[in-house]
Formats: C-alpha cells, sequence, structure tokens
C-alpha cells in the first residue's frame, strides 16, 4: 500500500511544517535549554523527527497498513465531516460510537471511518484527537507525524531539564533517557496511541511537578492535568491509574522529606502514610474498576494467546489465574518480561532490532546497578527524590502490566516503550552527590 497522500501537496505540506518547527525551535532555545544542554538540542530534535519519519516510512511502504494509518484515516474521515457540517463534527468529538451515530454523522461525502477503529472506543478517541491535526496539515501524513514528534521531544526536553535541576544523573545518561532511547523515538514520536499517551504523560509530569515545586496552585496547570489525564482515561486507563498511584508515592516522598529535621514527625507521618496508602490501595483493589480492568486484561491476554489473526512473535501466557493472589504470584515474571523481552534472538526483524539492543544494555545496567558497592545509597536517593520514586512505582506498575497483557512482541514493544526512560532513569542514578531539593527547583 503507497500512501494515498503521497503527492506534491504531500510533500509540500510536510516540508513547510518541518520548516515551521525548526523556526519554533530557534526561539523557544533560549528560554529552555540551559548551558548543559543546549549544544545537543537541534541534533535531539532531528533525531526525533527522524524516527518520526522512519516509522511513518515503515507502516506506509513496508508494513502497507496497520493502526497507524487507520488512525490517519479515521482523523481525515473527521476532517472530511468538519467542512461538511462543523456542528456534527462538534456532535461527533463530544458523543460515543454507535451504529445510530455512524448513519448520523457520515455520509457519501465525507467517507466513513475505519470499521473497526470506530467500534473501539480507545482507537475511535485517538481519531479524535489526530483530527485536529489532520485539519491543521490539510491531511498530511507526515505532517501530522512531525507534529507529534515534535510535542513529544518538547515534553521530553523540558522534562530532562527538571530532573537535571536534581543532580541525580550524569548529562549522558540523563540524555540518552530522555532523548535518545530508540524504540521509545521510533514507537512514540508518530501517528500512533503510543505515542498520544507518551505526550499526555509528559506533559502531566511537568506541571505536577512545576505545582509542587512552586509551593502553589496552578489552575492552568491543573486544567492541563485534568484534560490530559481524560485523554489518558479514555485510551489506556490503567496507565493513568498506575500514575495517580505513582505520584501519590511521590508526594509521600515529598512531605517527608519536610520533617527531615525532626525524627519523631517524620517517623509518624511514614506510619500514617503507610496506613493510609495501604487501606487505599485496599479499597482500590476491591473497587470495580479494578475488577474491570483486571477482567479485561484477562480478555485481552487469552484473545491475543488464541486467536489466529494476530501473527508475530509471542510468548507464553503468564497466567490465567485473575485472582488477587493469582496476580500476585504472576508479579516477577511479568514485570521481567515487561521490562527486559523482547530479547535480542526474538527481535531480529527491522522495527525490534532496536529492543534487542536496548534490552541487552538494560540487563548489564540491572546487574552494574545491583552489585555496585553503593546499591544502598542509591536506593537511598531513590526512596527520598520525588520524581526518582514515582519512575520506580511506574515502571513496577506498567512494566508489569505490560508482561501480564501483551502475549505478542509487538504489542509488548509499544506498551513497554513509555517505561523505558523511567527505568534508565533508575538504573542510572548516581549515590556519590546529594540531590537539589525539590522546592529549590525552579519553573521552567
Amino acid at each position: 500500500m503507497i500512501l494515498p497522500s503521497a503527492s506534491i501537496i504531500e510533500f509540500l505540506v510536510t516540508f513547510l511544517f518541518l520548516l515551521f518547527i525548526f523556526v519554533d525551535a530557534y526561539f523557544k532555545k533560549s528560554k529552555i535549554a540551559s548551558n548543559d544542554f543546549k549544544g545537543v538540542f537541534y541534533l535531539s530534535l532531528s533525531y526525533r523527527l527522524f524516527f518520526s519519519l522512519l516509522f511513518g516510512v515503515f507502516y506506509s511502504f513496508s508494513v502497507e497498513g496497520g493502526d497507524t494509518i487507520g488512525y490517519w484515516e479515521g482523523a481525515n474521515t473527521l476532517n472530511n465531516l468538519f467542512f461538511d457540517s462543523p456542528m456534527n463534527f462538534i456532535d461527533c468529538l463530544t458523543s460515543d460510537s454507535s451504529p445510530t451515530n455512524m448513519s448520523k454523522h457520515f455520509n457519501a461525502n465525507t467517507g466513513f471511518p475505519p470499521g473497526w477503529l470506530y467500534r473501539e472506543q480507545q482507537g475511535w478517541m485517538i481519531c479524535k484527537i489526530f483530527s485536529i491535526l489532520s485539519i491543521i496539515t490539510f491531511k498530511s501524513y507526515f505532517a501530522m507525524s512531525l507534529i507529534i514528534a515534535y510535542l513529544t521531544f518538547m515534553g521530553s526536553w523540558r522534562l530532562m531539564e527538571l530532573i537535571s535541576k536534581f543532580k541525580t544523573h550524569d548529562r549522558g545518561n540523563l540524555l540518552f533517557a530522555l532523548m535518545f532511547i530508540p524504540s521509545l523515538c521510533f514507537w512514540c514520536s508518530g501517528i500512533s496511541k503510543d505515542a498520544i499517551i507518551y505526550v499526555c504523560t509528559l506533559y502531566i509530569l511537568i506541571n505536577f511537578f512545576k505545582i509542587i515545586s512552586e509551593n502553589k496552585v496552578s489552575i492552568k496547570g491543573i486544567l492541563v492535568i485534568f484534560i490530559l489525564s481524560y485523554f489518558i482515561f479514555q485510551t489506556r486507563s490503567f496507565v493513568l491509574f498506575s500514575m495517580l498511584a505513582s505520584l501519590f508515592m511521590a508526594f509521600g516522598a515529598r512531605l517527608t522529606k519536610r520533617f527531615e529535621t525532626s525524627p519523631f514527625l517524620k517517623f509518624g507521618l511514614r506510619i500514617s502514610y503507610f496506613v493510609v496508602g495501604f487501606f487505599g490501595i485496599f479499597m482500590f483493589f476491591g473497587s470495580q474498576t479494578v475488577a474491570d480492568i483486571i477482567a479485561e486484561a484477562g480478555i485481552i491476554q487469552q484473545d491475543f494467546a488464541t486467536n489466529l489473526s494476530y501473527t508475530g512473535g509471542k510468548y507464553d501466557v503468564i497466567s490465567t489465574d485473575l485472582s488477587p493472589l493469582g496476580i500476585l504470584k504472576s508479579f516477577p515474571r511479568g514485570l521481567l518480561i515487561g521490562i527486559y523481552r523482547p530479547f535480542i534472538t526474538e527481535s531480529l526483524s527491522f522495527s525490534y532490532i532496536w529492543n534487542g539492543l536496548e534490552s541487552i544494555l538494560l540487563i548489564f545496567l540491572t546487574g552494574r546497578f545491583f552489585l555496585s558497592f553503593k546499591v544502598l545509597k542509591k536506593m537511598n536517593k531513590i526512596r527520598k527524590n520525588e520524581f526518582l520514586m514515582f519512575a520506580l512505582i511506574f515502571v513496577l506498575i506498567i512494566g508489569f502490566m505490560a508482561g501480564f497483557t501483551s502475549i505478542i512482541f509487538g504489542v509488548l514493544v509499544r506498551i513497554r516503550a513509555i517505561l523505558l526512560p523511567f527505568v534508565f532513569l533508575i538504573l542510572t542514578v548516581k549515590a556519590d552527590q546529594e540531590p537539589t531539593k525539590l522546592t529549590e527547583v525552579k519553573s521552567i
């Protein structure tokens, strides 16, 4: 399949948006790039844009389809609807997908969205988001991809600058974790669900830590967090619950640090925090929401394992026991799969080779972390730093969910992509320097 819009207009629009991106980056560089990193600003941007275009070319001309083309086609159908009837377009964005709404909103003039995406609420939400980009890029597939890549770059850069203030990582490790992980740049820089989730995650973290670092409530920041949380909830809900749990632990680490000079209050706060956290987790896992997530995970797991239409490399089902005890028993193996697989021997194809090479690096860094004479100092630093505490809990939850539900390596590498920068940040934390207090970090 050759991309339907592979024409002079497509290339012209793509070039114009590429030019716009570099012009915009030129003016923003002086505002967001510190002296430590400004030398690699354009290199990092070009690297991200390259992988975005590579992702688009691979799926357009090699795979000849895939969900990325489906999202693009669905977004363009909504684009047609916008110009056919703006009121119907707004109604479509705010309503659920159903056979009644399909016939109400779409016709021969607008065309019809891919049925398999329209029937999937999460996939259709991605089409709605990309429809805005479709309108402003004149349906250009590669221009839309470049915009998403630019958003991920800016979010990653701002987060990197924030973390650098903590003095917890060497410059090179921080750059690699946020800017140069190949599979992350490949899977999360184009027209995909994973890219949308990653963008939302980045800007939620930026606004959350900005609010607590300035010790004041920002209406704008809170509004951004709620809007982006809604998008994540509508597309991959377990990521949102993982973020909430991780941010809760990070906020608890911050409260504890406030009473560093008062051992009695510090101990009392930790006990209270543990009790409240345990009670909250108990209530949460007993709720219908979690029951639905676990049931959905079981369905996905079995579907991937038994449905012959899902091709590609697979690994064995971890467990079919969806009880709390069964999930607890499955946790170690699910986590190891979610973080380290596919191994290099399981990822010899073009789209997976990055993951195999990264797996080798992750195994090496893990061994170096735990065999280091300063491993206890590193763990203590993670425990005391708000962001690193978030990263640790986030990796544990997302890693397990990715390994437990994916079954297919093609699904695994996309779900786990979002956790890779946080895994690298955990494994490369320094032990020889005390981190800067978060309250001393200025807004970027």
